[in-house]
C-alpha cells in the first residue's frame, strides 16, 4: 500500500475550476431571465420588465407596479467535441500516444429560476429570487484520450436572494439583496496505476472521485436613474463570495478496491462583477438597450487543494484574467398581445490559451438571440427565448504533473431554449 502513496494524482478540485461552454464566461451561468435571454441579456441592469431584475439589478424592482411571480426554465444543449493532435503518455510511462474514444464533454442541462416581487407601497418593493448563478455538467467517457486529466465535472449551485428596493426620488432608485449560496461538486478522472506498478501503461486504470460542498454568502446592489422619460440608466454590482468547500477524495483500483479515502478541502472565490446598462424607448413600439459588464476573474490565479494525508494535494497555476461582456438588443411591441425581442453579445473568456485545461475548454463567445412574450390573459404572460452561442474553437496543449500530455482542439457551440410564465396579481 505504501507504494501507492508515491503517486502524484493530478486532480482538479474546486468549483472555481469549472467552465461551461453553455453558460457565461468562466463558470458563470448567465441564464437568469427568459425575457433577458431573448435579447442576449443586453441592458439587463436597466430593462427591469419583470421580477428577474432581482438578479441583474434589484433597484429595477421599483419599476414593477403589481405583485408578480415568475417561473422559468432554460434548456441548455452544448457541444464540446475534442479532436486529438498527439496526446501521449509521459516519457517515464513509455511516451506512447494515448488511445480512446468518447470525447464530447457537452451534456444537456436544465437551469430553473424563480422570482417573486411584492410592492409594499408606491416607493418600496421587496422580492425573492432563487436561481443557480454558477455551474455546469461536463462528462467524457472514461476511455477518452484525456481521461487522466478529467472525466466528469458536476457543479451545482443554489442561490437564495432576498431583496429590497426603494425610490429615493422620482428619478433615482436603489436596491439591495443578500445572496445565500450553496455549492456542491463532484469530480472524477482516471488514474494510470498500470504505468507505475505493472510496466504496462493504460492496463490498470484506477479511478478518482472527489466530492465537496459549502454554504456561504454575499450581496448584490444597484441603482437606476431615469435620465429622461424615455431613457433609464442602470448600474449593478454583485459581490465576491468566498467558499471553503470540504468533502472526500477516493482513489479506487481497477478492481474497485479503495486505495485512498481521505478528507480534503479547497478554497474558492466567486468573483465580483459590475454592469452598466441603458434602456431607451424610441416610441410606443420600439425600445433599444445595451450594456457592458466587467467580471474580476483574476481572483482565480491558482488552485490549491489540501487533504488530510496529502494524497490529493494540488497546487496548480490557473492565471485567469478579468473579462468584459458587451450586449445590444431591441424590443418590438407588436400589439397588446405580442412583444418580440432580439439581441447580440460578445462574451470574453477568462482562460488564456496557455492555461486551458480539459475541465476548462472555454473560449470567447458570440451570442445571437431571439425571443417573444404573449399576453395570455390580463394577469398571465408567457415568455420564450432562443440563443445560439458561437464559440471560438478552443485549443489545448496541457501536460499534467505526471507528464501526460493532452493536445488537440475542441469544436464548440451551444443552443439555449427557455420558457417562462409570469403571474401578475392585479
Amino acid at each position: 500500500m505504501a507504494q501507492y502513496k508515491q503517486i502524484k494524482l493530478s486532480v482538479i478540485l474546486a468549483v472555481s475550476t469549472f467552465s461551461s461552454l453553455s453558460y457565461g464566461a468562466g463558470f458563470a451561468i448567465q441564464e437568469q431571465s427568459v425575457t433577458g435571454l431573448g435579447r442576449a441579456f443586453a441592458g439587463s441592469a436597466a430593462v427591469a420588465e419583470d421580477a428577474s431584475t432581482i438578479f441583474f439589478n434589484p433597484a429595477g424592482l421599483t419599476q414593477l407596479k403589481h405583485t408578480e411571480i415568475d417561473v422559468g426554465v432554460h434548456y441548455i444543449k452544448p457541444k464540446s467535441s475534442f479532436t486529438d493532435d498527439g496526446s501521449k503518455l509521459s516519457p517515464a510511462a513509455g511516451g506512447a500516444f494515448l488511445t480512446g474514444s468518447g470525447d464530447d464533454a457537452g451534456k444537456e442541462a436544465l437551469v430553473p429560476n424563480l422570482y417573486y416581487a411584492q410592492p409594499l407601497n408606491d416607493k418600496v418593493v421587496v422580492g425573492l429570487g432563487i436561481n443557480a448563478p454558477f455551474g455546469l455538467v461536463t462528462e467524457y467517457d472514461d476511455t477518452w484520450k484525456g481521461r487522466y486529466h478529467a472525466v466528469k465535472s458536476d457543479l451545482m449551485t443554489i442561490n437564495i436572494n432576498p431583496t429590497i428596493a426603494f425610490k429615493a426620488t422620482d428619478k433615482l432608485s436603489f436596491g439591495f439583496g443578500l445572496d445565500l449560496q450553496y455549492v456542491d461538486v463532484e469530480l472524477t478522472q482516471m488514474a494510470d496505476l498500470g504505468a507505475k506498478f505493472f510496466a504496462s501503461p493504460q492496463s490498470a486504470d484506477g479511478s478518482v472521485k472527489l466530492t465537496a460542498d459549502d454554504w456561504s454568502w454575499g450581496y448584490n446592489l444597484g441603482l437606476t436613474y431615469q435620465l429622461q422619460p424615455a431613457t433609464r440608466l442602470g448600474l449593478a454590482y454583485r459581490s465576491k463570495i468566498s467558499h471553503t468547500v470540504k468533502g472526500d477524495g477516493k482513489l479506487k483500483s481497477a478492481t474497485g478496491a479503495i486505495v485512498f479515502d481521505e478528507k480534503l478541502e479547497a478554497r474558492m472565490t466567486v468573483p465580483e462583477s459590475l454592469s452598466f446598462a441603458v434602456h431607451h424607448e424610441i416610441n410606443n413600439q420600439w425600445s433599444i438597450m445595451a450594456d457592458a459588464t466587467w467580471t474580476r476573474w483574476s481572483r482565480f490565479q491558482a488552485l490549491i487543494i489540501t487533504s488530510e494525508n496529502g494524497n490529493f494535494n494540488e497546487n496548480k497555476e490557473e492565471k485567469w484574467e478579468n473579462t468584459m461582456r458587451y450586449g445590444i438588443g431591441v424590443d418590438y411591441k407588436h400589439n397588446d398581445k405580442w412583444t418580440f425581442r432580439s439581441g447580440i453579445a460578445y462574451d470574453e473568456s477568462p482562460v488564456s490559451d496557455d492555461y486551458r485545461t480539459a475541465r476548462i475548454p472555454g473560449n470567447d463567445r458570440k451570442w445571437l438571440s431571439v425571443g417573444a412574450s404573449y399576453q395570455l390573459q390580463d394577469n398571465i404572460i408567457i415568455d420564450a427565448g432562443y440563443t445560439h452561442l458561437f464559440v471560438s474553437n478552443p485549443k489545448i496543449d496541457e501536460t499534467d504533473s505526471n507528464g501526460y500530455t493532452l493536445k488537440g482542439e475542441y469544436e464548440a457551440s451551444v443552443d439555449l431554449l427557455a420558457v417562462q410564465v409570469r403571474w401578475l396579481f392585479l
